[in-house]
């Protein structure tokens, strides 16, 4: 019997496929929430990167085959991908941003919950923008996004090439910085009317001190939310779907500059 003899080239460039669709896939909403388990994203970043591997063969060269230069490789390769996925999370930061400021305005700050797709401590709205979020990227394929915008990359940059430049780190920060200015955005027509029921509230505590204004003040401002809510529940479908086409533009952004 013959030994087995595995084919050097498609298994680097599997290794180098893999590598990046793990960077994507540990990092980029959906498949890094913390309801997937560490298991399925191993098999699903396996599963993509079996498949991508054939696409990718003919836009690349073989990668090294020594231990110390593939290990650069790889970890550039991961980086990439890492890269993609912080793209997504920066739209998802922007509505947990713009679900706090909301909660601290109605009060909810009070009542804490975990996130579970970051394990940290949120609102109640926190979690519920975090789910619709993730909706909305499922209904526009986003997460295809993710998935084509990897394939690209390695028409634009090849395995080993990868370098942070000015450019890259710029659009990251910008990034970052988005996430803060989308969230108050959203917020800032909830915030102006809740802050207009606060200075309303202290100007009827001034004028009339035998009313508790401190115990009246919560249940108004609960049900000026809550009714800011439902009118703007209309425009929130829009606002979700401006803020991931967004995702793409930045998704397209950060291919251009690696």
């Amino acid at each position: 019997m013959e030994p087995f003899v595995l084919p050097l080239r498609p298994f680097l460039v599997f290794l180098v496929v893999l590598a990046r669709v793990g960077g994507l896939v540990s990092f980029a909403p959906f498949w890094a929430h913390r309801a997937v388990s560490p298991p399925a994203r191993i098999v699903l970043a396996v599963i993509i990167a079996i498949a991508l591997t054939p696409i990718v063969m003919t836009k690349i060269q073989t990668p090294p085959s020594e231990v110390s230069d593939l290990v650069v490789v790889l970890t550039g390769e991961i980086v990439i991908g890492m890269l993609f996925g912080f793209v997504g999370r920066v739209a998802f930061t922007s509505f947990e941003y713009a679900s706090h400021f909301l909660s601290s305005q109605m009060g909810f700050s009070l009542a804490g919950t975990i996130d579970p797709s970051t394990q940290a401590q949120t609102t109640a709205f926190g979690t519920v923008a975090q789910m619709l979020a993730l909706v909305t990227l499922l209904s526009v394929n986003g997460h295809h996004w993710f998935v084509a915008a990897t394939v690209k990359s390695f028409s634009t940059t090849s395995p080993g090439n990868f370098a942070m430049n000015a450019q890259l780190l710029d659009q990251v920060i910008r990034l970052s910085a988005n996430a803060l200015s989308v969230g108050v955005s959203i917020a800032a027509p909830a915030i102006i009317v809740l802050l207009a029921v606060e200075f309303a509230l202290e100007f009827f505590g001034r004028t009339a001190p035998q009313f508790q204004v401190f115990i009246l003040g919560l249940p108004i401002k609960i049900i000026v939310g809550f009714w800011l809510l439902g009118v703007s529940i209309y425009f929130l479908s829009g606002v979700f779907r401006d803020v991931m086409g967004g995702v793409e533009q930045s998704l397209s952004a950060v291919l251009t500059n690696l």
